[in-house]
């Protein structure tokens, strides 16, 4: 059973507000997640806070400048009762409520003894302090794609009409449309994004979203890729609006590939084929 958790804001503009972690997953970000900061150091999309087989964890989404739990920078760390995490310039005490820390202290650390090698960057240990020469090496990784993610920031308010290309899959496809295969919140950027599966375990279901991101991986993700070649976190989908639609690798074993081209970050068209690991994702949007 899941214990109930929160998040206690002790610093920054939210500092005294407090935020329930009631879904199993929260995704903190300036523009983008479940949990908005509004602050200039944190990224569009910061970092998740999760809880998974027993334990609740913190993972940098590729941040720019990086998530601090107690104060040390870390890729993907185990969180406990008390812990404090600092992204931007907004520090949050992670708590647990109703639930004696006992209870979690017993789950085993999926980050302890080498277990998991996807949870963070080849060159950094299991679970490990990044020194300041490796946190550069992180920022340097995500460079690459900022350009683009600046030119998304700018063009979110922008008005853009939809371009009518490689539309006709999408119309077939939305005919189908069923409420079980839809993702929807209620205050989605309204974009449907559509992820046929040409290859793999799941081949022939088409996943239907209508929210700001899609997290795709073999854990605890939006998208559930069931293959032992994809990590628990291994790509994230921003959407934007319906012509702004990027895919970005999360620092992922085997990397992400879309049509054929091993990718950090890429924008992404209708038509576009996503490969992770045996698995082979169609890509479309349509504004909705």
């Amino acid at each position: 059973m899941q214990p109930k958790a929160e998040l206690v804001f002790i610093s920054g503009e939210r500092a005294g507000d407090t935020v329930t972690l009631e879904q199993g997953r929260t995704v903190i970000g300036r523009q983008v997640g479940d949990l908005i900061v509004s602050d200039k150091e944190v990224s569009s999309i910061h970092a998740i806070v999760s809880y998974e087989r027993g334990g609740w964890y913190v993972m940098d989404l590729g941040s720019t400048n990086g998530v601090f739990v107690d104060e040390q920078v870390k890729l993907e760390a185990r969180l406990r009762n008390g812990t404090e995490l600092r992204v931007g310039q907004s520090r949050l005490r992670f708590q647990l409520t109703g639930a004696p820390e006992e209870d979690a202290e017993a789950a085993p650390d999926l980050l302890e003894g080498g277990l998991n090698a996807d949870l963070t960057l080849p060159h950094v240990p299991r679970g490990g302090t990044l020194t300041g020469e490796q946190a550069a090496k992180v920022r340097d990784s995500v460079e690459r794609d900022a350009d683009l993610r600046r030119e998304a920031e700018q063009l979110l308010h922008a008005d853009i009409s939809f371009e009518e290309r490689d539309t006709e899959d999408i119309a077939a496809g939305a005919a189908e449309d069923d409420e079980e295969d839809i993702r929807a919140l209620g205050d989605g950027p309204g974009v449907m994004v559509s992820l046929e599966i040409l290859e793999g375990a799941d081949k022939g279901a088409i996943r239907r979203y209508n929210q700001e991101s899609v997290l795709v991986g073999r854990l605890n993700t939006d998208l559930v890729v069931r293959d032992s070649d994809v990590s628990r976190r291994h790509s994230i989908i921003e959407v934007f609006d319906a012509q702004q639609v990027y895919l970005r690798d999360l620092n992922s074993t085997n990397g992400s590939y879309v049509n054929g081209k091993r990718v950090s970050s890429v924008r992404l068209r209708n038509g576009d084929q996503i490969r992770l690991g045996r698995c082979l994702i169609r890509f479309s949007a349509r504004p909705v």
